[in-house]
């Protein structure tokens, strides 16, 4: 495997994929700083400034707080990001702690719960299973709202060893029943609606006052203090410490890095595998950055077992399209140097991010709204016939500005146009390269004819045409089985 080859295998499975000019860069800079860059992603400068405030704004109506407008503001921070496994891991968290506004129905709760998987999702995982336990949206989609000795709720207790620790069958309904005691006195404050005023004033008050929108709190007086018995341990367990013994167990570090493997490489991984993954974790209590490390060093990582073994999910398909289109640079031109939580988003840039919103679910992966407790279905639950159907009406993004040339067409053309391609197969090579689908020469004639219907090479005399070759070319691109194979 080339060093160009396994970078690109890096990008795509630690984000969402990189151009041609990515992987120059990243072949000079060197794999292993490569590797250790994209792991330890801190050390590549901060994330995006873009704040998800500025996605509510709206012109004359007071602030929209939708989750679907928080929507919108991930899928720009996965374009722009200099850090791609920030977002990756967020997803991943969002699938593994899966909470849905189907049922929360308050897009601030679902703000911030999303924002806990972000600012958490490299370190220790027993940190963020306490946070996002306590998020009011995992709260309240866990039937958690208010949890009283003597009447306490079995459901999130359940979920907590069922989904979110052990797993399923490594704990028995006596452990379930004695857990859900320790979270008594657990409750949340939806803060926002109940304080005075019309949507606009409450929204302005709490960003004036630094105002959480709904908290989390204890109440002593509803706690059962009498000890529990779970998992053969007995103890006076309050919410805590017992999260803190789950996050702790051995069970948990089998299941969360066999999970892990199977996000970022491939399903079901080797008894020696698993052991080097929680190795790592007990030897650093659970640091996700550093079973992420261990599995981008693995050799089975890079073997014929893993490598474009996957169908990409709709995230990684359309984030890593526009990435490649140029996004990353264009998406942000018309916002101010000066922007900040009060200011309202470009209205370009909330068009296109919701194009890219829009594209995502049709394909079958809502952000913030998985299916059920248990995440969403991977690998070929993303191809049936219905969901494949979607994916080959995709034709890129942004084509067309002002009836002239839109940002996707402009970094088309800026990464072809240098090129110089003398043929339109030689262009078929570049076009292919630059959307990373591995299409051998010999399979490239429906991407030339439809590349000539599009104007052929010489549409790259001017940005305007390019729109033309995208239009043309994209459809039989998507009818690539290699396009969907990470």
């Amino acid at each position: 495997m080339s060093p160009r080859d396994r970078i690109r295998h890096l990008y795509r499975r630690l984000g969402f994929g990189a151009s041609p000019a990515e992987v120059d860069a990243a072949v000079k800079e060197g794999f292993e700083t490569t590797r250790k860059r994209l792991v330890y992603y801190e050390t590549a400068g901060p994330a995006p400034s873009l704040h998800p405030y500025e996605f509510v704004w709206r012109e004359k109506e007071e602030p929209d707080t939708g989750s679907w407008r928080f929507g919108l503001w991930w899928c720009t921070r996965m374009i722009v990001t200099p850090r791609p496994l920030e977002e990756k891991l967020a997803l991943f968290w969002h699938d593994h702690f899966a909470v849905s506004d189907n049922k929360v129905e308050n897009g601030m709760m679902m703000l911030a719960y999303l924002r806990t998987l972000q600012d958490k999702a490299s370190g220790h995982f027993g940190d963020l299973l306490k946070a996002v336990s306590k998020e009011p949206a995992m709260m309240k989609y866990l039937d958690m709202n208010r949890q009283v000795r003597g009447v306490p709720n079995e459901n999130f207790a359940r979920e907590v060893m069922e989904l979110f620790t052990l797993g399923i069958g490594n704990y028995t309904e006596d452990d379930v029943q004695e857990a859900s005691r320790a979270y008594t006195g657990w409750g949340f404050n939806d803060l926002y609606w109940e304080l005075p005023g019309n949507g606009e004033q409450k929204f302005r008050d709490s960003l004036k006052y630094d105002r959480p929108f709904a908290a989390f709190y204890l109440s002593p007086a509803m706690h059962d203090p009498t000890p529990k018995k779970v998992l053969g341990k007995t103890a006076p367990y309050d919410g805590d410490t017992l999260l803190e013994m789950l996050a702790e167990h051995p069970q948990t570090a089998r299941y969360i890095c066999g999970k892990l493997w199977s996000y970022f490489a491939y399903d079901n991984p080797e008894a020696n595998v698993l052991k080097s993954l929680t190795d790592v974790w007990k030897r650093t209590h659970g640091n996700i950055a550093a079973v992420v490390d261990e599995i981008t060093k693995r050799p089975e990582f890079y073997s014929e077992k893993c490598v474009r073994a996957r169908v990409a999910c709709p995230i990684d398909l359309v984030v890593g399209t526009a990435r490649r289109m140029g996004h990353t640079t264009s998406l942000l031109a018309d916002r101010s140097l000066t922007a900040d939580k009060s200011t309202r988003i470009a209205q370009r840039t909330f068009d296109l991010a919701g194009e890219v919103h829009y594209w995502i679910t049709r394909m079958g992966m809502q952000p913030l709204y998985p299916p059920d407790v248990a995440g969403w279905d991977w690998g070929t639950a993303w191809t049936s016939a219905a969901l494949m159907a979607e994916r080959m009406k995709f034709h890129g993004l942004a084509l067309w500005k002002d009836k002239s040339i839109g940002e996707g067409a402009q970094g088309v053309f800026n990464a072809l146009s240098p090129l110089k391609p003398k043929t339109t197969e030689e262009l078929a090579g570049y076009f292919v390269e630059l959307f990373d689908v591995p299409l051998p020469e010999s399979r490239r004639k429906p991407i030339v004819e439809a590349l000539n219907r599009g104007g052929g090479i010489g549409s790259l005399a001017k940005p305007e045409s390019v729109s033309n070759l995208i239009y043309h070319a994209m459809p039989i691109l998507m009818a690539a089985p290699e396009t969907h194979l990470w």
